[in-house]
């Protein structure tokens, strides 16, 4: 008859030969070695079915883990902290002499409270997954929480925890290995608290930098320009000198040209006299006539003139333009309505506007009074609006339109001018307001426009942006302060 014994460590029924009696049987399952002897742990069954062996009683020394890691033998030793708790409830069960004075309570006052209790509120319900998690699967392992000790101070503890089973696969208890973290935890906190304090000054340094970068860039701008300014100004003042005597000569010489060719005519009236008179003196006269090519200077002397007089013009509307740029002149200044400006300088653009179809869509919101030099603001006005009509004019659009857009953000009053005309390329864009740069035909612009109104903005303390899209338009952004700014001493300004 075959004899059934227990295993004496995980409780499983086996089956042995009966020749076995008095040798070493290993478990399969757990590997634990039996030594069978008569009648101590085996059965011997007559109906070949082996009866249900008595359990041993379930201690907390010889219950059992599913962790693949060594179970110490022998009990904890009272300078580590190792506690063990009830399952389901969490509730102290004991606890080893350095549990009791880290969280600065007794055995029995713990036993009167639960694991959860001492913990932060915020980690209670992490705290009841993890040890749900190591009822199911035996064990889990390196996670922190928070614990506050009886005197309120709270500790970081990494935890480990091993669920124990009776043999009969019932769980008995919870035991935890607990590492007090506290300062690796701190000091980690510091470091990461630093580290954020270092990434956010870099990003104000680098913020820093982009803004000195960008100050740098429009001081130098601003530089270039205030050079300009002084070399314009004194090229303005050495061409009009000369410009106004000879724009008077030439005025003088169409006058007087005009009663010299009015004299010939009267002597061509009296030519055939003057042949029968004096033949000698006709023949003369006669061969002057055609070096000269009388009829070629009587039909075009004052048109060439004329064509003098409008270039001289043109030369004084560059030196005025140069004047401006140089702000030689003075506008008055004043407190004026924004939005009525923009009106006035529309209204003188009526005429041109309807010629090239273009529909003008004012989104203009009530403004305070701006303090500022009306002419110069009008003359910047008209720039702007005029570049505007010219893009929709090289763009070709069947219609073309210009919003203007008025509004105050905090101290400031914004201006967009925007258009759907043919847009700027990015490598032009920063070169438009540099004196003398256009993009127009030789002949139809001079390139101080938009210095010009720059330099005006600049001057009211105010700021003009740009963004452009090439095939789909342009918007211009001034942004300009309430309260004009005191020119500084050594600006230069007169």
């Amino acid at each position: 008859m075959p004899i059934f014994v227990r295993c004496n460590r995980c409780g499983k029924t086996l089956k042995v030969p009966p020749e076995g009696e008095g040798k070493r049987v290993r478990c399969r399952d757990c590997g634990s070695e039996i030594t069978l002897s008569s009648g101590s742990n085996s059965t011997k069954s007559k109906s070949g079915v082996p009866p249900v062996p008595p359990r041993p009683a379930a201690t907390a020394e010889n219950t059992l883990s599913r962790s693949m890691l060594p179970i110490r033998a022998t009990a904890a030793p009272p300078d580590e902290m190792v506690c063990r708790l009830a399952p389901r409830t969490l509730r102290w069960v004991n606890a080893t002499a350095a549990v009791q004075e880290f969280l600065g309570c007794t055995i029995d006052v713990l036993r009167q409270r639960t694991f959860p209790e001492f913990l932060h509120p915020e980690d209670r319900a992490l705290a009841e997954d993890e040890f749900r998690q190591a009822g199911e699967i035996g064990e889990r392992h390196d996670f922190v929480l928070r614990i506050y000790a009886e005197s309120g101070q709270l500790h970081y503890v990494r935890i480990y925890v091993q669920a124990r089973y009776n043999p009969d696969g019932a769980i008995n208890h919870i035991r935890c290995y607990l590492k007090d973290v506290s300062d690796s935890v701190r000091a980690e906190q510091e470091l990461r608290r630093r580290t954020e304090q270092l990434t956010a000054v870099n990003e104000r340094l680098r913020l820093i930098n982009e803004k000195l970068k960008e100050t740098q860039g429009q001081l130098v701008h601003s530089e270039k320009l205030a050079a300009l300014g002084t070399l314009a100004a004194g090229m303005a003042h050495e061409i009009n000198n000369p410009l106004a005597f000879a724009t008077n000569n030439v005025a003088v010489l169409e006058r007087d040209i005009g009663g010299l060719l009015r004299i010939i005519a009267g002597y061509q009236e009296g030519w055939g006299d003057l042949r029968e008179a004096n033949p000698e003196v006709a023949a003369r006269i006669a061969q002057l006539q055609d070096e000269v090519d009388l009829p070629f200077l009587q039909q075009n002397l004052l048109r060439l003139t004329q064509g003098t007089r409008k270039g001289l013009g043109r030369v004084a509307k560059i030196v005025q333009d140069l004047r401006d740029f140089a702000q030689l002149d003075r506008a008055e200044i004043e407190e004026i309505d924004l939005n009525q400006a923009i009106d006035q300088t529309l209204g003188m653009l009526n005429d041109a506007l309807a010629q090239q179809g273009i529909t003008v869509e004012r989104r203009q919101e009530p403004l305070p009074p701006l303090e500022c030099a009306a002419a110069h603001l009008k003359q910047v006005f008209l720039n702007l609006l005029m570049n505007a009509m010219q893009a929709i004019k090289v763009a070709n659009r069947p219609s073309g339109r210009i919003r203007v857009t008025t509004r105050r953000i905090g101290d400031e009053v914004v201006v967009e001018i925007r258009d759907n005309g043919c847009g700027i390329p990015a490598d032009v864009l920063p070169k438009i307001f540099d004196p003398f740069f256009t993009s127009k035909p030789v002949g139809q612009g001079t390139g101080l426009g938009l210095s010009i109104s720059h330099g005006i903005i600049k001057e009211h303390g105010g700021r003009i942006a740009v963004e452009s899209t090439v095939g789909a338009g342009t918007c211009l952004r001034i942004s300009l302060p309430l309260r004009r700014p005191e020119p500084h001493p050594d600006s230069g300004d007169v």
